[in-house]
Parts: C-alpha cells; sequence; structure tokens
C-alpha cells in the first residue's frame, strides 16, 4: 500500500509522541490516513470504541452472572474428553496425510507435553509442500484436509511473511487455530480469552519442542488472516488461525 507518509520511529520519537501528543479538535480535523500511534494517541476524543470497550468490559464476570454460564452445570474436563473421543472416532476413516518425519515427530512431540483437554478448542493443522492435514491428538492421526495448489501453497507463505518477510525458502507451517464457539458454548463470551491463553499454551509447547527437536521456528503471530482463514478451511468467526510457526532446518538464519 502507499501511503504519503512512511517516516521510520525510534523507540524513543514513538514513546515521546505518545507522551507528548496534542488532542485534534473533534469534528474539525480531517485525518487522510490511519495508524495506529495516531489512533491511540487520539482515542480519548474518538467516536471509535476501543477493544475494551467492545470485549474485556462486556466479558467481565460478576455474581449474578455465574449461574448462566453452561461450565457451571456440567463437568468441564467431562466434555472436553467426550468430545476429543467423538472427534476421533469421526476421523477414523478419514483420508490420512503423508508428511516428513519430522514434522510428525514435531506434532507427536507437542502432544506429549500438552494436556489433550486443551484440544477441545485449539487444533494443530500443518501445510507441507502441497499438503494440508490436521492432527488429532488422541490417536496422533493426521487427516487430509486437502491438497494445495502450488499457488495456494505460496500465498499461505506471503500471508503469514505479511509484516516481515526475511530472504527465506518457503518451509513447512504449523497452524494453531482456535475455535472459538467450543469455549463460548461452557463460558458465554468470556470462552474467547481463554481460547486465546490455551493458544498460547500450545505455541509455547510448539516451540520448545521444536527446539528440543534442533528444528528452526519461527513463529507468526501478525499474518493476512482472511487469506488464511479462506485456504485453511476455516470460517474466520467462529474458528480461525492464532498463530503460525515456520518450521525448518537448524541452518536458516535467525
Amino acid at each position: 500500500m502507499i501511503r504519503r507518509t512512511q517516516e521510520q520511529l525510534t523507540p524513543k520519537k514513538l514513546l515521546d509522541e505518545v507522551t507528548f501528543s496534542g488532542l485534534d479538535w473533534p469534528g474539525k480535523t480531517v485525518r487522510l490516513e490511519r495508524d495506529t500511534l495516531t489512533d491511540y494517541c487520539q482515542r480519548p476524543a474518538s467516536a471509535q470504541p476501543s477493544i475494551a470497550e467492545l470485549y474485556h468490559e462486556n466479558s467481565k464476570l460478576f455474581a449474578q452472572m455465574v449461574g448462566e454460564l453452561a461450565a457451571t452445570r456440567v463437568d468441564i474436563a467431562e466434555v472436553r474428553r467426550e468430545f476429543l473421543h467423538r472427534r476421533a472416532a469421526a476421523l477414523v476413516y478419514s483420508p490420512q496425510a503423508k508428511l516428513s518425519a519430522v514434522q510428525r515427530a514435531l506434532l507427536t512431540g507437542i502432544t506429549q507435553v500438552v494436556p489433550l483437554d486443551l484440544f477441545y478448542a485449539i487444533e494443530l493443522r500443518i501445510a507441507e509442500d502441497e499438503t494440508l492435514a490436521s492432527h488429532e491428538p488422541l490417536s496422533d492421526r493426521l487427516a487430509l484436509v486437502k491438497h494445495l495448489s502450488s499457488d495456494a501453497a505460496a500465498r499461505l507463505t506471503n500471508a503469514i511473511r505479511l509484516i516481515e518477510e526475511p530472504e527465506l525458502p518457503p518451509a513447512p507451517i504449523l497452524f494453531v487455530i482456535g475455535n472459538f464457539a467450543r469455549n463460548d458454548l461452557l463460558f458465554g463470551v468470556r470462552g474467547y480469552r481463554r481460547t486465546l491463553i490455551e493458544a498460547g499454551r500450545v505455541l509455547e509447547a510448539a516451540l520448545r519442542v521444536a527446539s528440543q527437536l534442533g528444528l528452526f521456528a519461527r513463529p507468526r503471530l501478525e499474518f493476512a488472516d482472511r487469506a488464511l482463514d479462506l485456504i485453511l478451511e476455516a470460517d474466520g468467526v467462529e474458528e480461525g488461525v492464532i498463530a503460525a510457526i515456520e518450521i525448518g532446518n537448524p541452518n536458516h538464519d535467525r
């Protein structure tokens, strides 16, 4: 995207802008371009709601709300176990994907260190070459999601390198996908924050296992969400990509 201003900021200049920024005249100032720094500085005079107003404030738990949560009327651990067993049974006859031994070792290692109940709302999908597979943790099976065209595989790589584009060759990509609806069922609007925390635990474990296997792993937290969701068969609303990890050999330039 071509912008009129592409000023590079030093950490000092960024913090000084926040500290000493004044407020624009409401209704009398026209901004031609958006940027997160100005959005933050002008928030007190803005009519645009912040994420805190839309999410954190509206999801706060209080005593009168407890009875609304399905989690208070069911054993959460049993629900998660039952779901995992049902999903495993449903995938028994699904076509299996063929991945390299190192990627299989990575996925197996993750399920050995992550509590299995986290995979109630978190799913691991992996793209290697032109294969997209979903990992089923109970049976350690790889269900084939679909075959990727060379163009789709290239678009996956481009989507996760939207901000930072190091000169690295294409690599297998592990996707941490959150199914927000499943925790929503148990915890209502608060389920969203639980899903993000659980995704973080799985991501941290994946990076640790990759390191133990001697693999280079580059986490990607900023990416073209819609492009990824479209290719990965996620609806982008109730289910979406939370993090991606490029997996390579240790000889890659870090």
